[in-house]
């Protein structure tokens, strides 16, 4: 943005010097406990799945995405555009109180419209579900806006433990209620419950207290969001479009089938997000203050990051899908075994979006954003409604794919003329050959093993131990990875 865009609401008062976040050290903390965090989703998942069935597990996944198509809704670009603000260290304070205030009318609006329509949202999730629905959505949008807070007072790691007990609390009370026989309310009940420790635990840590705003805020805050806001409505629908479709055509197993596929392949893009999470307001602060050549390197050093464990995920994926879904969560879900693989596939594409989104918008330009999230809005909306009644499961994975990969080349586009962008082409080329070792031994293991769980896991651990030695085995890869660990203990 440039001075002139003052007039227009942008950002004034701007630090003299950038506030600094030490990558590696916040990066490690968030990735471990990322990590920890998806064994444990990963773990409680699979149990649900075996305790509550397809259909049961159906239900609570119609719930989340209604629960996430109502939040976009509620936020439309506004957490996003107070983490912008904030990070730039203009009244903070009251961009902070400017967005609580934008926010509560949001909430209420939503809310006069959802309860009419209690008696159709019911039959579609599969139980009566609007009091949680409406309780979660507002307890699911202030914890997140506090976690937009902390971010933007670069205080990202601490985001991680927050989002880990929110995690924590979801599986030990859906776990408990199961056991009473709460069936896919349980769940329910559970996410509620999380979110509600996810906002104490976010409004103790921030540090930014409300001020008296004044219209300036709401009109910066406005000029962001009104374009951010088109953009999570793009995230939303990548997110959930397809699940939401599936629903309308298919049964709740589909549902379920589906969705277990498309939850392991995210846990294999938590790097990616990690990134995008961390260095967004360390790159708008620099953009505030015209550093922008600081932004090139961290962006390379990004796709590398984020690429590193997707590429052999997706080979695993190729090799194994059928017996990662059949010998892990059952028979049933089955279902999904081709679209799996696709999945997989557009998570390529994801890991590197990760990073080209988090840029363009710490470079203050939501436009181009929402210009690309309209190219893929569209296209995947239109593709789910074409293609799941014809293909199924198949369909809206290609769906997804297609529209991932419109909105990555558009935002590519726009970066190569701000930023001098640099894809690291050599570290990524290794990764792939690596992959390529890895999916030999993966195969060859599977030959001398029976079709079992442990057997399977076999297969895995020995892909992994291969493809992390082949990958150490380049200077440069090697380099790097000692210089983050090195400065992860700064």
């Amino acid at each position: 943005m440039t001075e002139s865009e003052d007039d227009i609401g942008g950002p004034v008062g701007r630090p003299t010097m950038p506030r600094q976040l030490n990558f590696a050290r916040a990066g490690s903390l968030l990735l471990g406990l990322e990590l920890v965090g998806v064994v444990v989703g990963f773990g409680s998942t699979v149990y649900f799945a075996s305790a509550l069935g397809a259909t049961a597990l159906g239900v609570f996944f119609l719930f989340e995405a209604t629960l996430s198509t109502l939040g976009t809704f509620a936020d439309f670009g506004l957490n996003g555009a107070i983490e912008k603000r904030i990070s730039e260290g203009a009244d903070p304070g009251a961009v902070l109180s400017a967005g609580l205030v934008l926010k509560g009318v949001l909430l209420v609006a939503l809310a006069a419209v959802v309860v009419p329509l209690r008696g159709p949202i019911d039959a579609y999730v599969g139980t009566a579900v609007v009091v949680p629905l409406l309780v979660a959505m507002a307890l699911s949008q202030l914890a997140l806006l506090s976690m937009h807070v902390l971010r933007a007072e670069l205080r990202a790691d601490e985001t991680a433990v927050i989002q880990f007990l929110r995690l924590a609390t979801y599986v030990v009370v859906a776990v408990a209620l199961v056991q009473f026989g709460a069936g896919p309310r349980a769940l329910i009940y559970g996410l509620v419950a999380g979110y509600l420790v996810m906002l104490v635990g976010g409004a103790v840590r921030v540090s930014t207290r409300p001020t008296r705003p004044t219209m300036r805020q709401f009109r910066t805050l406005l000029d962001y969001a009104k374009f951010n806001g088109i953009w999570g409505l793009g995230g939303h629908v990548y997110n959930t479009m397809d699940i939401l479709v599936i629903g309308l055509f298919l049964s709740s197993a589909h549902v379920a089938a589906y969705e277990l596929a498309w939850r392991v392949t995210v846990m294999t893009g938590v790097v990616g997000g990690v990134v995008a999470n961390t260095v967004f307001a360390q790159m708008s602060a620099w953009d505030a203050s015209g550093q922008r050549d600081r932004i090139a390197a961290t962006v390379r050093d990004g796709l590398l990051a984020s690429l590193v464990l997707v590429i052999p995920s997706f080979v695993g994926v190729a090799l194994l899908s059928d017996r990662i879904l059949g010998l892990v969560f059952g028979p049933e879900f089955l279902l999904a075994t081709v679209a799996f693989v696709v999945l997989m596939g557009e998570k390529l594409v994801a890991a590197v979006n990760n990073v080209f989104d988090a840029t363009v918008r710490a470079v203050d330009r939501p436009d181009i954003g929402a210009y690309a999230t309209v190219a893929s809005l569209s296209l995947n909306v239109v593709l789910n409604f074409l293609l799941v009644p014809r293909y199924g499961l198949l369909g809206a994975a290609a769906a997804t794919g297609t529209a991932m990969a419109i909105n990555t080349a558009v935002l590519g586009l726009f970066l190569r003329r701000v930023v001098p962008v640099r894809f690291p082409v050599g570290p990524v080329g290794w990764c792939v050959g690596a992959a390529a070792v890895m999916g030999g031994v993966v195969v060859a293991v599977g030959s001398l093993l029976p079709e079992s769980l442990p057997a399977l896991v076999g297969q895995i651990a020995a892909g992994g131990v291969v493809y992390g030695l082949v990958v150490l085995a380049s200077p440069t890869l090697r380099t790097k990875l000692f210089a983050t660990v090195r400065n992860a203990g700064a």
